[in-house]
């Protein structure tokens, strides 16, 4: 039998209403997706709170005066209207029952409290309020989508913590209150659905969301040339906003591999220059093909990232992706390596400038700071599709 786990403490809550929406990104970059949409808005929004489903997905909720600078937004993967949101209690966690089986007596209680619980989901997904503002916003911001008077429609259910029911549970609860309203004529369906209903239980907490972006910001439509273990477009642009965009900056991806994280700082605002360089002829292929003939003044070098081809103090921000060891090379060879290119970093960025460097190496990375080979100002914990990893931002004196 599977031994008995506590949930966590639950989330705090937030006061629900209109214009309320919610960011989803990799774990660990909800703030920087927050800080960004907050530039964006330029006033009148606020952050209600964030939440994580564990390995999967962060969140960020915010009340906004509407939707429309969520189109300019780069750091986040998805965008919601929160449509229905809901509290139930849970019973405190008992330490001295953790790891002991349920008995029969209180399995029974466990699918009583489930149906419960269910059936209020599924009256929180007919009684939804804002779903009639969630579709506007949905066909402003996705072309060619539509909110007619017969839509349809299909539902993910995801759950953070342990429940009394399944996570398809969770989903039929949801289909059958959409199924219920009387708003529109709700068919059910599938990929080529209308409309997607993003449900998500935590403990003590349901949040129903209506999905308002697509593929294209997710996977970007400047993404010509695909290669295996390419930076997501997301996680490119949250380095390139922990670089603290300005208009003079001269950017650097020493090691650009499709040159995701140039073409993301391009979208970002102004700049001076951008400069890439890779030794994988393959890899500088794959720029090219993705910058095409934009962002310019741009260019793509082949050199050595711990030898780069440029003067001392030459350049006013370094942004990349370390090699991790997984795909390409070895944790072995990134001991060697990490020194030489973080000196070379250092090298060419002039006094002020900042470097802003993710990897999975953080192990690496503690041992060099306990050296003092680099000092950083910021260390943000994330994941990457279930890999732990790390974003260092270094400002040089």
């Amino acid at each position: 039998m599977r031994p008995r786990r506590a949930n966590p403490e639950p989330p705090k809550p937030f006061k629900f209403g209109a214009q309320i929406y919610l960011a989803q990104t990799q774990p660990g970059f909800e703030p920087i997706a927050w800080n960004e949409i907050a530039v964006r808005y330029g006033g009148g929004t606020a952050e209600l709170g964030r939440r994580l489903v564990p390995d999967r997905v962060g969140m960020t909720i915010f009340s906004a005066p509407g939707f429309a600078a969520l189109k300019q937004v780069r750091t986040a993967e998805d965008f919601f209207a929160v449509v229905a949101y809901r509290r139930f209690p849970v019973p405190p966690a008992d330490p001295a029952k953790r790891y002991v089986p349920k008995s029969p007596a209180e399995h029974d209680e466990d699918e009583r409290l489930g149906r419960k619980i269910l059936e209020r989901v599924r009256t929180a997904a007919r009684d939804a309020r804002f779903i009639e503002e969630a579709l506007a916003a949905h066909v402003s911001l996705v072309p060619g989508s539509r909110a007619g008077r017969r839509l349809y429609y299909r539902v993910i259910a995801r759950m953070a913590g342990e429940h009394p029911f399944r996570r398809v549970d969770l989903q039929h609860a949801v289909e059958r209150g959409i199924g219920d309203r009387d708003d529109h004529v709700w068919y059910p369906g599938g990929e080529d659905a209308n409309v997607e209903f993003w449900v998500t239980m935590f403990p003590g907490e349901l949040m129903l969301t209506m999905r308002l972006s697509d593929e294209r910001l997710r996977h970007r439509e400047y993404k010509v040339a695909h290669l295996p273990g390419s930076l997501r477009p997301s996680v490119a642009a949250a380095l390139g906003w922990l670089s603290e965009p300005a208009d003079d900056d001269i950017v650097v991806d020493p090691m650009c591999g499709a040159g995701t994280v140039l073409i993301e700082r391009a979208h970002l605002g102004r700049y001076a220059k951008l400069i890439g360089g890779d030794s994988n002829p393959e890899m500088l292929k794959a720029a090219r093909e993705n910058v095409g003939p934009r962002y310019k003044p741009i260019e793509l070098n082949s050199w050595d990232a711990t030898k780069i081809a440029l003067d001392d103090a030459s350049v006013s921000k370094v942004i990349t992706n370390l090699p991790w060891g997984m795909r390409h090379g070895s944790h072995a060879e990134n001991r060697r390596l990490y020194p030489y290119l973080i000196e070379e970093f250092r090298r060419v960025i002039k006094p002020g400038g900042l470097i802003v460097m993710l990897t999975a190496e953080t192990r690496l990375m503690a041992d060099l700071m306990s050296r003092g080979v680099f000092r950083p100002q910021k260390i943000l914990r994330v994941s990457i599709l279930g890999a732990p990893a790390a974003i260092y931002v270094v400002r040089v004196s």
